[in-house]
């Protein structure tokens, strides 16, 4: 099955736009006019000036606009980035005739969704240790090593710490030797029979 969103909308032309930190994407309110898709940079989305979504490089945002008429957030660039625009008529042509392509595409969508509620229930967790336990768990360091796609600020904000405290547990539990870390971004957390 088709696993990212770049092969799900091949032979769809998207247009590029280069955006300065603070320049707008989309406007709430506003008709609908495209899928989007960070290239690089980040952008936030927000409603009523509220933050409720970083889309990072590599990521789809807008996805809503597909079933709706008007954009629900605004979409903002956090610093200079660069975003595809899809055209909602043909994103829309594209998966109505492709049955697995549009497959596909809800299978993309409902584990983005998956990942989003596990971000909500690990923002649920008091202690910064078990939110960083947690956040390593589901990443599947309990299995074998991850390497994190992102800085590490990032991943510390997604998860509700600041970056100090984020950095701060890493190192107790490294200290702990309950995880081993290789370089900034490869970590694996102790199994029992270590």
């Amino acid at each position: 099955m088709v696993a990212d969103h770049s092969t799900l909308l091949q032979g769809i032309r998207p247009s590029r736009k280069s955006l300065a930190t603070g320049e707008v994407v989309m406007r709430a309110g506003d008709t609908v006019a495209a899928l989007y898709a960070v290239e690089s940079g980040r952008v936030a989305l927000s409603r009523h000036g509220t933050m409720v979504h970083v889309a990072e490089s590599g990521t789809l945002f807008g996805e809503s606009g597909l079933f709706v008429d008007t954009n629900p957030v605004d979409a903002v660039a956090l610093e200079p980035s660069v975003v595809l625009s899809y055209a909602r008529s043909q994103v829309l042509l594209h998966l109505r005739a492709h049955p697995d392509i549009n497959l596909a595409f809800a299978a993309y969508l409902s584990r983005r969704l998956n990942a989003a509620r596990a971000r909500i229930e690990l923002s649920k967790v008091k202690r910064a240790e078990d939110r960083v336990m947690a956040f390593l768990t589901q990443a599947g360091a309990a299995q074998g090593w991850i390497t994190v796609g992102q800085p590490l600020s990032h991943i510390a904000a997604d998860i509700g710490l600041t970056h100090e405290a984020f950095y701060r547990t890493l190192r107790r539990l490294v200290d702990k030797g309950v995880l081993r870390r290789q370089g900034r971004r490869d970590f694996r957390l102790k199994t029992d029979h270590e």
